[in-house]
């Protein structure tokens, strides 16, 4: 396979859209960057994109190349350096189609975190001391280091960059935070609250 099949095999439209900051509605459906669209008439399918409005149309790197004002060859460049895709890797860049877009990482951190977040805050509400004199619960300690921290993670995930967002969901998905985080407010739920 050349870098071009290589590239259009692990990359559509839609994950180099994500990338590039246009904004996905419902249906695949993005205001076309091509020309002065107000409302989504841009369709993005898994091997091409189709604007409704101006006719555009093309693969993902007729998309980077449009975008980016590229030939062909640097925009498929540029899709392997963003994608981290090299020409001899296709094993790697199969399981990079397979796996989750960048969107749903995205969301599924998030919806962790949040349920992270809830724990700490009721943790904080009905763990305090009562007294000076009362011992400290782990539970609050816990709930006041980290709601503050996890509350920024949050916010970037809801509002931050492209590029702010894809830092904190590689940051825990190292050694299987996320995946440790999860199960372990799924024991917390069912011990405290009887919930499976």
């Amino acid at each position: 396979m050349n870098l071009f099949e290589t590239v259009k095999a692990a990359v559509t439209p839609r994950m180099a859209a994500e990338r590039y900051g246009l904004p996905i509605q419902q249906g695949g459906m993005v205001c076309c960057p091509f020309h002065a669209d107000r409302t989504p008439s841009m369709k993005l399918n898994e091997d091409y994109f189709y604007c409704f409005g101006c006719g555009a149309t093309g693969d993902v790197i007729d998309l980077a190349a449009r975008l980016f004002d590229l030939s062909k060859y640097e925009a498929v460049q540029k899709l392997a350096a963003d994608f981290g895709i090299s020409g001899e890797k296709p094993s790697v860049l199969a399981k990079l189609k397979r796996g989750k877009t960048q969107a749903e990482a995205e969301r599924h951190c998030f919806r962790v975190l949040r349920d992270y977040f809830g724990i700490l805050q009721d943790w904080k509400e009905h763990c305090a001391p009562q007294s000076p004199e009362d011992p400290i619960d782990p539970r609050y300690a816990e709930a006041c280091h980290m709601l503050e921290r996890i509350g920024n993670m949050l916010d970037i995930l809801a509002c931050g960059t492209p590029k702010e967002r894809a830092e904190v969901v590689a940051d825990l998905q190292k050694d299987d935070r996320l995946m440790r985080m999860e199960a372990r407010n799924r024991q917390i739920k069912e011990d405290e609250y009887g919930t499976k």
